[in-house]
C-alpha cells in the first residue's frame, strides 16, 4: 500500500457553490482512495499519475493499495510513503472461517483443514465453503452450517482457480455458456452487449443472470441508463474466460465488435479501446487495424504515450494479417510515423530511428513523395537530436 500526503486545498469552483460550507473551509482536507491498482486500466492509470503530480500543492490524502507486481513511478516523491501489509495473523483466518461456517464445535476439524489448504486467503476460504455447500458436504445456512459427511472424506482443491473452475463446471450448461459469454465481454458486462451475444430469449437471459447473481459469480452494478454487471472477483472472470475453447472465444470477440457497432453507432470513437481489444482477440484484422489506430490516436491526444506505443504496435500486428496492397503499405508508413512521434516524448531515440528507417524504403518503393518527404524530415531531425550533424545535413 502507498500513500501520498501533501498541503492546502484549492478553493471550490463555481460549480461547487452548493457544497456544504464545511467543505469550503480553509482547513478542510480531502481523502481519495483507489483500490486494487494491479487491475487498473490505462486511462485510470493516466488520471492517477496526473493526480499524483499535483498533490504537493493540495490538502489531499491519497490512499492506494496494490499487489507486489504492480509498478509505478512515484517512489522518488518526497510526499509518497509505502506500507507493506503483512499476511493475516493466526487468529484472522479462524475468525473468517467461523463467520462463514458457524461456531459448532463439530466444524473445528473442517476449519483447520480450510486454513491449512487455503493458507488463510479469505477469497479462497469463501469459495471453498461455497463448493462444500454446492456438493452437499455442508447443510444449513451461512454462519450455521453442519457437516453431512466425515471431514476425512472432504477434499479441498489445491488452488482457488481450481475451486472456481469446479464451481463453473457444475453450472447447468445454459448458465455456464452465459457466464463464459459475459467473461468474453470483460470484467464489467453491459447488458446491451450480453443480450446480443448470449443467444437466449429475454426470459432465459434474465433467469440465467438471476441464478449467476445468486451464486455470486456476478453482481449488478448499474441499472441506469443501461443495466451493467461485474464479476465478483477478477479471478472468477479469468477462470470463466479460460474455460472457453479458443475458436469459441474468437467467434464471441468478433460478435462483440458487431454488437458494439450496432448498439453505439454514433459513439464508436468513445468505444475505440474496447472495439480494438475485441477486434484483435476476434482476429477481425481489418476492423482491428481501424480501431487500434483510433485508440492510439486518442492515447497520443491525452499524452498517454506508452499506451499509444502499445496500440500502434498492435496496429502493425493487425496489418501483417492483411493482404499487401498500396493502401496497406501507406498505412504501414503512417503507423511508423505515428510510432516515431509517440516514442519521442518518452526519449526513446533508438526506437524512433528504427521506425523511420523501416518507413523510408516503403515510401521509396511507392514513389510517394509527400510521405517520403515526411520520413526524410523526421530522419534529419533524429540525426540532429542525436548530435549526428554531418548525417543530418546530408538528409536536409
Amino acid at each position: 500500500m502507498g500513500s501520498a500526503r501533501p498541503a492546502p486545498a484549492p478553493p471550490a469552483d463555481a460549480g461547487c457553490r452548493e457544497a456544504p460550507a464545511r467543505a469550503r473551509e480553509p482547513g478542510a482536507a480531502l481523502l481519495l482512495v483507489f483500490e486494487d491498482l494491479h487491475w487498473i486500466d490505462a486511462e485510470s492509470q493516466a488520471l492517477l499519475d496526473s493526480l499524483v503530480e499535483i498533490l504537493a500543492g493540495a490538502r489531499v490524502l491519497l490512499l492506494v493499495n496494490y499487489r507486489p507486481e504492480y509498478e509505478h513511478r512515484w517512489g522518488g516523491k518526497s510526499y509518497y510513503t509505502q506500507f507493506r501489509i503483512a499476511p493475516w495473523g493466526p487468529r484472522a483466518p479462524r475468525n473468517c472461517s467461523s463467520s462463514l461456517l458457524g461456531s459448532d464445535t463439530s466444524l473445528q476439524p473442517l476449519k483447520q483443514l480450510l486454513i491449512e489448504r487455503t493458507e488463510g486467503n479469505p477469497f479462497f476460504v469463501e469459495e471453498s465453503v461455497r463448493t462444500l455447500v454446492e456438493t452437499r458436504a455442508l447443510a444449513g445456512e451461512r454462519g450455521a452450517y453442519r457437516l453431512t459427511r466425515d471431514v476425512t472424506a472432504i477434499q479441498v482443491a489445491p488452488t482457488v482457480q481450481a475451486v472456481l473452475a469446479a464451481r463453473i463446471d457444475r453450472l447447468p450448461p445454459e448458465e455456464k455458456r452465459l457466464l463464459q459469454s459475459a467473461a468474453v465481454i470483460g470484467k464489467d458486462v453491459p447488458f446491451v452487449l450480453l443480450r446480443v451475444i448470449a443467444e437466449l430469449s429475454d426470459e432465459e437471459l434474465h433467469h440465467g443472470l438471476a441464478r449467476l447473481q445468486a451464486a455470486e459469480f456476478l453482481y449488478e452494478t448499474s441499472l441506469f441508463p443501461d443495466p451493467e454487471f461485474t464479476f465478483k472477483h477478477a479471478l472468477t472472470h479469468d477462470v470463466a474466460y479460460g474455460s472457453l475453447l479458443q475458436d469459441r472465444r474468437h467467434a464471441l470477440h468478433a460478435r462483440i465488435v458487431e454488437a458494439i457497432e450496432a448498439s453505439y453507432p454514433d459513439r464508436l470513437a468513445e468505444h475505440a479501446e474496447r472495439l480494438a481489444h475485441h477486434a484483435l482477440r476476434g482476429e477481425a484484422w481489418e476492423k482491428a487495424l481501424i480501431y487500434v489506430r483510433q485508440a492510439g490516436a486518442k492515447a497520443i491526444g491525452r499524452c498517454a504515450y506508452r499506451q499509444a506505443v502499445a496500440y500502434l504496435d498492435q496496429a502493425l500486428v493487425a496489418l501483417r494479417h492483411l493482404p499487401e496492397s498500396r493502401e496497406t503499405i501507406e498505412q504501414a508508413i503512417d503507423i511508423r510515423l505515428d510510432l516515431r512521434n509517440a516514442h519521442m516524448p518518452l526519449g526513446e531515440h533508438d526506437r524512433m530511428v528504427e521506425h523511420i528507417s523501416a518507413a523510408e524504403p516503403l515510401a521509396t518503393a511507392l514513389d510517394d513523395r509527400p510521405r517520403l518527404a515526411r520520413v526524410l524530415a523526421y530522419m534529419s531531425s533524429n540525426f540532429f537530436i542525436a548530435r549526428d550533424h554531418h548525417r543530418g545535413d546530408r538528409r536536409r
